[in-house]
């Protein structure tokens, strides 16, 4: 009995233990895989631990390693010195290949600067630094106006229309006429860089001061900005995509404006104000109530024009790989952009390919390349008249009709039937504008397009241990193509009799040749970095042709050629004059025990558009910095992890305000100026020239001297970065065109060196970064000021006006003042009685309900000499918050960006407040809220049908608004799908919802605060601008 209990319970021994090691056995198995870095390929030596164990293993020598680990539940931890440990639970897998990342904070992080890289930390110069993240954070179809508000120092005012550039602007301004920054891309200098694609940006430096810039010379006083591109790298073969497709919407427009009746009711109060009695051709008699004809309709133009969820879609895929002799990167990309105003469409096909080889140990070789075919049907901008929102919406009046639906009816010269376009010729009194609607559908098929090949071929040749030549030829070549149809109208009152329609087409290129020897050692403690170059360079190459015809027999679209016209209005055929650069430059940066800091630089630069005694210029800088955080005094201080302040000094160049023929006399032909009939046959003329141009071979360069003083702090365990920057800007010797006496007829007046102009400002920038647990967070904010002042023009010049509009000009550009300031009268308030107009200064046109002006010079008549500056469109300072929070797979970014103390001209007010202005849409504040003997306190002025002096015929305060905003300039949630989940079909995956511009903070009355511009003279104009567009997206990152 007891040994058949033994035999029985050994028995059931030995099945519990084998069924225990068959579970433990079925649980364990082998995890195999492959490190490696981008910067490195394969790394050896690595640590791989199964968390919560001893079990470990290394990665050989080509970076492999194999693991057991103990079930699905196991998490495998990485970790290398100089790289980041990271965590990845096992799952399913059997195979892990990792990448890991170089942990690096913020001031080991490499920039790209002039002409060569340096780590932040050994900045002296101001630079700021734009991740490829924040670019590609904002769906815009080009990448200047994703950069407002992500680098202090930087102005960007935005363009709501697809496939613009924002207008960008460095520490204010340096010039009368030419501000923007000088753009360069993988080292060849441009300046549209509408063609790049924001998902090929590896990183994007902003060179601000001469310490930083003056390298550059002659085209660096506005600032240069450094873009560099994604490359290739050795760990294997990466794929990438990353799209997003949604809907945009203009919003609901403006809500102030009339309907139907209350146009007609507006009307009759005009009637009242001005005890006029007649029979409206429209309304009837003013003796009764208006009465609406029968064809009357009731139209919200703003519905009508702007398309309501407009389609955006983007998709870009990119290959990337290579090893230790070759690496490469390509992509492609595609944007798709709808526009919100009817028949306004961008698209743009992009494709990079970047590849570099290694030849035996010393040379290296390898070219950049980027093609885009870029195509738009475009929309008017900011300051014309016939834009969709000024032609489509403020000129039209709500009873007009967009297509005839009623009986036949005889308008002004024509007869109206069903399927009609509505318009201002159904009756007297609609106005002189047109039926934006009908226009867009006849131009729906006009179109530009544009092909660009853009990139560089280089070679780097190792001379000797520290010792490098670079040589890089790059440039680029686009040819375009343009056809625009004007069909014959019928429904306006003033109609067009013909149709016409404009062909063109042209070429253009430049290219840019750069050589450098470079020298960099590390000595010891001492670190030295030189640069020596020879640059040259071609730009401005191109030509165009194009013809106009009118009176076409048929409007099909395929008839639509220049040769079927049965009448040539023109014809052309221009040669751009290029300019060439020549250039020689020196760069030193030199380094003690990374505590002090010394930088120089200077640049000779020879430019084809000045004379033969002005021609070359020279531009010099020094900076230098102190790591103060080093020295022992401040070794007590444990809250500075890092402390570094820095100062430069140096002069930049602009040869950009310049014609390129601005030296020479030119002479010209045509039949309008230069054709006589010398034989006095009366039948027939002979060609004969006039002066188009007076050259100045005298002119030079502009030049503009900087000063920066800042530091850069890391705080707190490296928690909180501090980048601080004053400066101060004299810009020199500024090129001005002044007027020519009249003797010298049509002539162009040449640039001269004569003004003068100072700027100064802070740049601030604040990083915190913090982790609690699963939540982390990072928050960025830019704080920009920048202070401008004319100092000088020219002799005989104390100011000059800029701009215009049906009241004249609106800025005025004068000594002691910034750019672009409002110039009129001030408006005091509304004359409330006769009384007060006796009692008050002389004044034309002075009426109780008209406006009061200020009489300045207390000389008894308001004259102009009472103009005075009304407002600055210059913002006292601008600022941009980005925030980052994560918890686990998700994600939340919201970035703010505001404007203080910018002053808008509201020239809309012009057309929709004052009854004269043209018989177009008028607002509800000129029916509801103008000024009426039981009005009193009204600030409108009365609804009259008077023009003159006090009313709406001069420039003044009226229209002048304060222009700060608050704006969520993007709010972005995603999810980081766990690896784990992703398999072995992934490596990463991401989904996002997105939506820009959803909402504003503002007390301006207009459609958006944040006018598009495209002068610095003339600027802060709001006439017809489109608004900031909200758009609903949905997106998609995966990487294989």
């Amino acid at each position: 009995m007891r040994r058949s209990t033994l035999w029985k319970s050994g028995v059931l021994s030995l099945l519990l233990l084998g069924f225990a090691l068959s579970v433990t056995f079925a649980q364990q198995r082998t995890v195999t895989g492959n490190v490696t870095s981008v910067e490195q390929g394969a790394l050896p030596g690595v640590n791989i631990v199964v968390q919560g164990t001893t079990q470990g293993a290394v990665t050989d020598g080509q970076g492999n390693y194999s693991i057991s680990v103990p079930g699905d539940d196991a998490t495998l931890v990485f970790s290398f010195i100089g790289y980041r440990t990271q965590a990845v639970p096992v799952g399913s897998q059997t195979t892990i290949n990792l990448t890991l990342e170089e942990d690096v904070t913020s001031l080991d992080e490499i920039v790209v600067t002039a002409y060569a890289t340096q780590k932040k930390k050994d900045l002296t110069g101001a630079v700021g630094i734009i991740e490829a993240e924040e670019l590609t954070a904002m769906p815009q179809s080009n990448i200047t106006q994703q950069m407002q508000g992500r680098v202090a120092g930087v102005t960007v005012t935005q363009d709501s229309r697809p496939g613009q550039s924002g207008k960008v602007r460095i520490r204010g301004f340096s010039s009368f006429s030419n501000n923007s920054p000088l753009y360069v891309v993988d080292g060849v200098p441009t300046t549209d860089v509408n063609t790049i694609n924001a998902e090929d940006v590896e990183s994007m430096s902003v060179l601000k001061d001469a310490g930083a810039a003056s390298i550059y010379g002659s085209r660096a006083s506005n600032g240069v900005i450094v873009i560099t591109t994604k490359k290739g790298s050795s760990s294997g073969i990466q794929v990438n995509y990353n799209g997003y497709a949604g809907i945009q919407n203009a919003g609901p427009g403006p809500d102030n404006m009339l309907s139907a009746d209350e146009y007609a009711d507006l009307q009759w109060l005009v009637y009242e104000n001005e005890g006029i009695t007649e029979t409206h051709p429209i309304y009837g008699p003013s003796s009764g109530d208006p009465t609406m004809p029968a064809w009357a309709a009731d139209t919200k133009w703003w519905d009508e024009v702007m398309v309501k969820n407009a389609f955006m879609q983007n998709h870009d895929l990119s290959l990337s790989g290579g090893n230790q002799n070759s690496k490469f990167y390509a992509s492609m990309g595609y944007l798709d952009q709808e526009g919100v105003v009817l028949s306004n469409w961008y698209k743009r096909y992009s494709g990079r390919f970047n590849s570099e080889f290694n030849i035996k140990d010393r040379v290296t070789i390898g070219e950049n390349l980027n093609v885009v075919h870029r195509s738009d049907n475009g929309t008017g901008r900011n300051g014309d008249e016939g834009t969709a929102v000024m032609m489509g919406v403020y000129r039209a009046q709500p009873i007009i009709p967009v297509k005839w639906t009623g009986d036949p009816y005889t308008g002004l010269s024509h007869t109206f039937v069903e399927g009609d376009w509505g318009g201002t010729g159904i009756a007297p009194r609609l106005g002189n504008g047109s039926n934006y609607v009908a226009s867009a559908t006849r131009n729906a098929d006009d179109g530009w397009q544009d092909l660009r090949v853009f990139g560089n071929v280089f070679a780097d040749v190792k001379i000797i241990e520290g010792l490098t030549f670079r040589t890089s030829f790059g440039g680029s070549i686009n040819n375009w193509y343009q056809r625009n149809w004007t069909g014959k109208t019928y429904e306006d009152s003033e109609n067009t009799a013909t149709s016409s329609y404009n062909e063109q087409g042209g070429f253009g290129g430049e290219w840019t040749w750069t050589n450098t020897l470079t020298f960099a050692r590390q000595m010891g403690e001492h670190n030295l970095l030189a640069v020596a170059g020879y640059e040259s360079g071609k730009y401005g190459m191109g030509r165009n042709v194009g013809a106009t015809h009118a009176d076409y027999f048929s409007e099909a679209l395929t008839y639509r050629t220049v040769s079927n016209g049965a009448n040539l209005v023109s014809g052309y055929s221009n040669y751009w004059t290029p300019r060439t650069l020549v250039s020689q430059f020196l760069r030193a940066d030199y380094n003690f025990r990374d505590k002090y800091y010394l930088s120089g630089t200077v640049r000779r630069d020879g430019s084809s558009v000045f004379g033969a005694d002005t021609r070359y210029g020279v531009f010099p800088s020094g900076s230098a910095g102190w790591r103060i955080s080093e020295e022992s005094f401040l070794a007590g201080a444990g809250f500075i992890s890092d402390l570094k302040i820095r100062g430069g000094y140096g002069t930049m160049g602009n040869q950009l305000p310049v014609n390129p023929a601005n030296q020479y006399y030119l002479y010209s032909g045509n039949p309008a100026d230069s054709y006589y009939d010398i034989n006095g046959t009366t039948n027939g003329s002979l060609l004969g020239f006039f002066p188009s141009r007076i050259g100045n071979p005298d002119a030079q360069w502009e030049t503009n001297v900087t000063a920066n003083v800042g530091f850069d702090a890391v705080l707190f365990d490296r928690k909180v970065e501090v980048n601080f920057d004053w400066y101060v800007k004299d810009s020199k010797d500024l090129l001005f065109a002044p007027e020519l006496p009249g003797t010298a007829g049509n002539a162009s007046a040449p640039s001269v060196n004569v003004g003068e102009m100072h700027n100064s400002g802070i740049d601030i920038q604040l990083i915190y970064r913090q982790i609690w647990g699963d939540f982390s967070l990072e928050a960025n904010a830019t704080f920009t000021t920048y202070k401008n002042e004319i100092v000088s023009i020219a002799e005989g010049y104390d100011y000059f006006d800029a701009g215009g509009s049906r009241i004249g000009s609106f800025n005025r550009n004068s000594v002691g003042y910034s750019m672009g300031q409002f110039w009129g009268y001030n408006v005091l308030g509304l004359f409330q009685s006769q009384g007060d107009v006796d009692a008050a200064a002389t004044q034309d046109g002075a009426a109780p309900g008209s406006f009061q002006y200020d009489d300045i010079d207390d000389s008894g008549a308001i004259d102009p000499d009472d103009r005075m500056f009304i407002g600055n469109p210059n913002p006292d300072f601008t600022y941009g918050l980005n925030l980052v929070l994560g918890y686990k797979g998700f994600d939340l970014t919201a970035f703010f960006y505001g404007s203080q103390g910018n002053d808008i001209f509201n020239y809309n007010k012009w057309w929709l407040d004052f009854w004269p202005s043209f018989q177009g849409q008028k607002s509800t504040d000129l029916l509801y809220n103008s000024w009426t003997p039981s009005n009193t306190d009204a600030t409108v002025p009365i609804a009259s049908n008077k023009s003159n002096f006090s009313t709406n015929q001069v420039s003044n305060s009226y229209y002048v608004e304060d222009g700060s905003f608050f704006r969520l300039k993007n709010l972005q949630i995603g999810y980081t799908f766990d690896q784990a989940v992703l398999g072995n079909v992934f490596a990463n995956a991401r989904i996002y919802l997105q939506g820009p511009n959803l909402f504003t903070l503002t007390q301006y009355s207009g459609l958006d605060p944040d006018l598009a511009s495209f002068s610095d003279t003339f600027m802060g104009v709001d006439e017809g601008n489109l608004p900031a567009i909200k758009q609903f997206l949905i997106g998609v990152s995966l990487g294989f």
